[in-house]
């Protein structure tokens, strides 16, 4: 029997990019899912094409809160299929992605969680850079802890039995994009996810095309906020007598003398390094909001 999936979909203010994310995710094979597009624009721009496209499988829910990781905690809540699969508003889907993610599932019922390939959308241009891919195209099986970028991939191409929520609890809210930390949701809730030993793969099959080209500054400026999440995140398990994570800031901080982060400044980068491994203090004792396994 096919399975039930909740697409995931946090927008704000990219009502361009959303439609045609929304027409990839319409346009895949597989039929047997419904859409959720959790809007905290600031204009009614992105709820005018969602509403477009009157497909029952679509969900809108309008949210006046801010932030990456409060959008997916309301998506997640709202999801009715026991997977649920994350994608944002600059990516286009492969038309047999939701395809390639069922069978895996299907596949392996020991099988928590499902990452797959990512590529850049479109051609590249001298200067310009676009990040968060991973073209990798054998098969990866993680049930401990490692950095989930170097084995996994992030937050734009992953899938999830829903029951890992109601297990480990949400994304915490205060990482992420938009807010003060800007980034490390995703890697902080795989990495507690991967101490749990549940069993994450990596598969080139669910494939998804990335379209977010920066210049070298927009760039540079997205590697700092990286640096500030990361460094965050491992901290905080550092502080739990975590090995793997203890090693992941040492080498971090090593990339970053070596001027191997991409952040255009050295003193800079250690400058932002420091203040993620000292805000990592405060998340040692950070719970993440929970979900009930009723919800």
């Amino acid at each position: 029997m096919p399975q039930s999936i909740s697409v995931l979909l946090c927008t704000r203010n990219r009502q361009t990019k959303l439609h045609r994310a929304i027409e990839s995710i319409l346009r895949n094979t597989y039929r047997d899912f419904e859409l959720i597009v959790v809007d905290q624009s600031t204009n009614e721009e992105s709820r005018t094409r969602v509403e477009s496209f009157r497909d029952p499988r679509v969900t809108y829910i309008r949210t006046t809160t801010v932030g990456l990781s409060r959008a997916r905690n309301i998506a997640i809540r709202a999801a009715h299929a026991d997977i649920v699969a994350f994608v944002d508003d600059d990516c286009i889907c492969d038309s047999n992605w939701l395809s390639s993610v069922a069978a895996e599932f299907e596949r392996d019922p020991s099988v928590m969680g499902v990452f797959g390939r990512v590529v850049a959308y479109g051609e590249e241009t001298a200067g310009m850079f676009c990040p968060c891919l991973i073209d990798v195209h054998e098969r990866r099986t993680v049930d401990a802890p490692i950095v989930p970028q170097q084995a996994l991939g992030s937050g734009n191409n992953m899938s999830f039995r829903k029951d890992v929520f109601c297990r480990i609890g949400l994304f915490i809210e205060s990482l992420g994009a938009g807010t003060h930390m800007k980034s490390g949701e995703d890697t902080e809730f795989v990495y507690r996810a991967l101490r749990q030993r549940m069993k994450l793969i990596f598969v080139p099959t669910p494939l998804i095309y990335h379209d977010n080209w920066l210049s070298l500054s927009q760039y540079q400026s997205l590697a700092r906020a990286y640096i500030l999440g990361h460094a965050a995140v491992f901290m905080k398990f550092a502080l739990h007598l975590d090995g793997i994570a203890f090693a992941e800031v040492a080498r971090t901080a090593y990339h970053i003398l070596r001027n191997k982060k991409g952040a255009g400044s050295i003193f800079v980068a250690l400058g932002i390094f420091l203040v993620g491994c000292a805000r990592g203090v405060g998340y040692r004792f950070a719970s993440p909001p929970q979900l009930m396994a009723a919800s």
